[in-house]
Order: structure tokens, then sequence, then C-alpha cells
């Protein structure tokens, strides 16, 4: 059984620039934190600065994400959030990746079929529409 839904945990309002949620992106660096603080709730996801994360070893998605959402904040918007996947395991998370490498949690997490390589999602994301 699901939780039901909540609503926020702030007041509601009705100032646009107060309840404006956005979901910024910009896949070849950090979104602009001044552009971000013209909406009230800024969301960032994985394809934010994934040219940079994705070309580092180990990913470092979490740690950008973070620091994204610190210059948001920073640059006066009221509530930010970074998107996590729920339904997936992806390793560009460090906090995700621990688990994923730590035996004590093998069976948290269903494995790829070995006899299926190369394991591959399909290239139906938009920058791959080439």
């Amino acid at each position: 059984v699901l939780p039901q839904p909540h609503p926020p945990p702030w007041p509601p309002t009705y100032q646009l620039t107060e309840s404006l949620l956005t979901m910024q992106c910009n896949g070849t660096g950090l979104s602009s934190p001044e552009r971000a603080a013209q909406f009230g709730i800024v969301s960032y996801d994985w394809s934010n600065a994934k040219q940079h994360w994705a070309a580092a070893k180990p990913m470092n998605c979490e740690e950008l994400l973070t620091i994204q959402a610190l210059h948001t904040k920073a640059a006066g918007t009221s509530h930010v959030f970074v998107y996590r996947n729920i339904v997936k395991a992806l390793p560009w998370f460090v906090t995700v990746r621990k688990k994923l490498n730590d035996p004590a949690y093998s069976g948290f997490f269903l494995k790829f079929d070995p006899e299926q390589r190369p394991y591959h999602v399909p290239d139906c994301a938009i920058e791959n529409l080439t």
C-alpha cells in the first residue's frame, strides 16, 4: 500500500514567484542559480551537468547536484529539490553506489541476467534522437 499524498509543509500562496515550480536542466554544466531564483520551487535531476558527472571516474552526479542546489538556495529560491530515481539503483549517486558495492546489501537489488550482455537501456532520451 502506497502512502497517501501530503501537501507541502509550507503554507499555500498565490504569489506566482513563490508557487511556480521549474525543473531546471543544463546537460553541459550547472544551471543558472539566478534564473532558477525566479521560481519558488526548483527541482534538479540527473540530467543536469551530465557531461561533467558522466565523465568523472567515479561518477559524481550526487555531489554536483548538491552543489547546484546549494547555489540555487543561496540565490534566493525558497524550495530546492534533487530528484532521485526510486525505481532503479544506479551508481551515479555515491550514496547508492556504496550500497550497490556493499555485499551486506546484495539481496536488496535485482541483478541483471549475465547471459543478456551487453546491458543496455534503450536510446529513448531526447538527446539520443539524432
